[in-house]
């Protein structure tokens, strides 16, 4: 599914009208009527009642074209204006006037309590107060409105995006409507794919109206969701006379003293997602408890005369037991003394492979961001919005407040792919691509799901898939791992180690074309 800002949408919606010379009152009409069409079939068996909350808007004009169908289709209906109907123009007041001829009824707003009994008496409620260029609060008698919309215990359906939602960045501006569906024009917006926006969208539908798809190659896109068709297109097919060095050897750098499960799990999982080899290097005086941790997976002890963690001294032997290596995963529970942080940063810079680096990897780089684009685009970076924000010097809140932009931004500057955890994760390619990840859940808020990922995308690096791909895949199968064990269980019991244990399940599911996202989640 490709996803679009607001702005370009506003571009796509002036190429339609003043290029293409769709008159902008047959684009509202199409909005209107496909809606009120899939309103009626997924939401109006069984009702009678309508509240419609319009704005004085081009999203109210929606509301009026949703509205005249509903009333000519024998509902009843009573559409709530927050301004007075001489105050409309253009596009929206035409629809008033159609709505009008048909007996239509409009309560123009002053106060919460004219609402608030309308709301109580319907079957259902339809919000089109604010469409998607809203940038600044909420506030007055539309916040007003929003709440008592909220408070009312009946279903909303929100037209194009829940009002009061910013649709770039998927923050509520002071307020916004919690819908159970969410019906939006032409494409879907950033805003209505990231978290918390996708709570308060409720279940998302695009809806054609009639936009020309040529017009693609001139606009562009800002994105896309990441679904099984994308991964399937570049998933790679196993030969039947494949041997162990048809698949790669990952070599992970990992662990210290009180995180040799972060070692163990980011090992595991990069050799149970197909990596043909993996070794651990890890700090001499941990090897025999790692010998114990670990079967399939080989351990190589690099000297760190027993301070539990690995030194500088260590780089002349990594350095050439790592000349024949595929991919070098780092980080995993490192720890973050100042010589095993410099010694990453040497091995980084040093090393002429692909890099996947994690968790205290990343942390080694704060002070020395400068050395990140060393690698001219082959590594990827994967932190959690607290490690990112350590980088940027900033809050993980002003993280998540901004994702999308602070991503786009840190890539830019460094020249590498970025996954940056959390709900909705985000993947950013040094070409400038945005992939908005939809599965996951809250299941996976627990320690050592990073080291699985992180593991999961090193595996598929050693078999050959690029850093962007397996960023893709990997986070992908994570978070439908994750899903699925939801679906059978609870969104409390996962540990890192079940991921291990559900991806033969998912990895049949999505190869087959019969994966699914289970969880889909509202306010």
């Amino acid at each position: 599914m490709k996803i679009l800002s607001p702005e370009r949408m506003k571009r796509y919606d002036a190429y339609a009208i003043n290029t293409w010379g769709m008159p902008s009152a047959v684009l509202m009409e199409n909005a209107g009527r496909s809606t009120y069409r899939l309103i009626k079939e997924e939401h109006l068996k069984g009702k009678k009642r309508l509240a419609i909350c319009c704005g004085r808007g081009n999203n109210g004009g929606d509301g009026f074209v949703i509205a005249r169908y509903a009333a000519r289709d024998g509902f009843e209906t009573t559409l709530f204006l927050m301004c007075e109907p001489g105050e409309l123009k253009g596009d929206a007041a035409l629809n008033m006037e159609l709505y009008r001829t048909l007996g239509g009824q409009i309560v123009a707003v002053k106060k919460p309590d004219d609402v608030r009994q309308g709301l109580k008496e319907a079957d259902l409620v339809i919000d089109a107060i604010f469409g998607t260029g809203l940038s600044k609060e909420v506030q007055g008698l539309e916040k007003a409105v929003i709440e008592e919309m909220n408070g009312s215990g009946k279903p909303i359906v929100a037209v194009d995006i829940p009002s009061g939602l910013d649709a770039l960045r998927g923050v509520p501006l002071g307020v916004a409507v919690k819908a159970a569906s969410t019906y939006t024009y032409g494409y879907a917006k950033t805003g209505q794919v990231l978290y918390p926006g996708a709570a308060y969208v409720g279940e998302l539908t695009v809806i054609d109206i009639s936009l020309p798809a040529f017009a693609e190659k001139e606009i562009g896109m800002d994105g896309e969701v990441v679904d099984g068709d994308t991964v399937r297109s570049f998933l790679k097919t196993r030969s039947p006379w494949a041997h162990k060095g048809s698949f790669g050897h990952a070599l992970v750098i990992s662990g210290s003293t009180g995180k040799t499960g972060a070692a163990a799990m980011a090992s595991n999982a990069a050799l149970k997602i197909g990596a043909g080899l993996v070794t651990l290097v890890i700090p001499r005086s941990l090897n025999d408890i790692m010998e114990v941790k670990l079967t399939e997976v080989m351990t190589y002890p690099v000297e760190d005369h027993g301070k539990g963690h690995l030194i500088g001294d260590a780089f002349d032997e990594i350095a050439a037991f790592a000349r024949d290596k595929d991919v070098i995963v780092i980080g995993p529970g490192l720890s973050t003394a100042e010589e095993t942080m410099a010694l990453v940063r040497k091995l980084y810079v040093e090393l002429d492979k692909p890099f996947v680096v994690d968790a205290d990897g990343i942390t080694s780089f704060q002070g020395h961001e400068d050395l990140i684009g060393k690698r001219e685009g082959k590594a990827v970076f994967t932190p959690h919005p607290g490690e990112l924000g350590r980088l940027c010097g900033v809050s993980p809140a002003q993280i998540n407040a901004d994702r999308l932009e602070i991503g786009r931004r840190f890539v830019e500057t460094h020249n590498i792919n970025l996954v940056l955890k959390g709900a909705g994760t985000a993947t950013f390619s040094p070409e400038g691509s945005l992939f908005i990840n939809p599965t996951g859940n809250a299941s996976l808020a627990k320690g050592g799901s990073g080291d699985i990922l992180t593991g999961f995308i090193g595996g598929l690096v050693s078999q050959g898939y690029t850093l962007l791909e397996a960023s893709l895949l990997g986070v992908y199968i994570h978070g439908y791992i994750a899903d699925s064990w939801v679906a059978k269980k609870s969104d409390m019991d996962l540990i890192a180690g079940d991921l291990l244990s559900g991806l033969g399940e998912a990895l049949r599911e999505i190869k087959s074309g019969t994966d699914r996202v289970y969880i889909k989640e509202s306010l």
